[in-house]
C-alpha cells in the first residue's frame, strides 16, 4: 500500500489599498487557470509574465470570489510591485509542487526582466 502524505493547499491574502482578497491555490485553481490559457491558445512559455501573472492571480482568487473577472486580475497584477506578483507566483509553483529555490530564482529574473523591457519599449 502506498502513503500519500497530502498537504493542504497553498492561500495567499492579498491586501490591495481598500481591499483584500483570498488566494488559494487548489485544484479548482487549476481548473480555472487552464480555462484561461486554452482562450489564449499559446503555450506558457510565450506568454508575457505580467500576464502568467494575472492568470495565477485570477485562478486563485476566483475561488474565493466567483465574481472575480480576468480583467479585474490583470488590473491587480499591473498594478502590484514586482516582487509582491514573484512572491504570489512563488506560492503558486509551491502549491503545485514545482518550486525549487532554482527555479524561485529564475521565475523572478524573467518576470522583473520582461517588465523592464516591457517599460523600455512603452517610453
Amino acid at each position: 500500500m502506498k502513503k500519500i502524505a497530502a498537504a493542504p493547499a497553498n492561500e495567499v491574502e492579498i491586501l490591495f489599498n481598500d481591499r483584500s482578497f483570498l488566494a488559494t491555490f487548489n485544484m479548482k485553481a487549476v481548473c480555472y487557470m487552464q480555462e484561461e490559457l486554452i482562450k489564449l491558445n499559446r503555450s506558457v512559455s510565450e506568454i508575457p509574465i505580467e500576464e502568467f501573472g494575472a492568470i495565477v492571480l485570477y485562478s486563485g482568487i476566483k475561488v474565493n470570489h466567483p465574481d472575480y473577472t480576468m480583467e479585474e486580475a490583470r488590473a491587480l497584477a499591473m498594478s502590484i510591485r514586482p516582487t509582491d506578483l514573484n512572491e504570489i507566483l512563488s506560492e503558486y509553483l509551491d502549491s503545485s509542487g514545482m518550486l525549487d529555490k532554482e527555479m524561485d530564482n529564475a521565475v523572478a529574473k524573467k518576470m522583473i526582466a520582461q517588465m523592464l523591457t516591457g517599460l523600455a519599449k512603452s517610453s
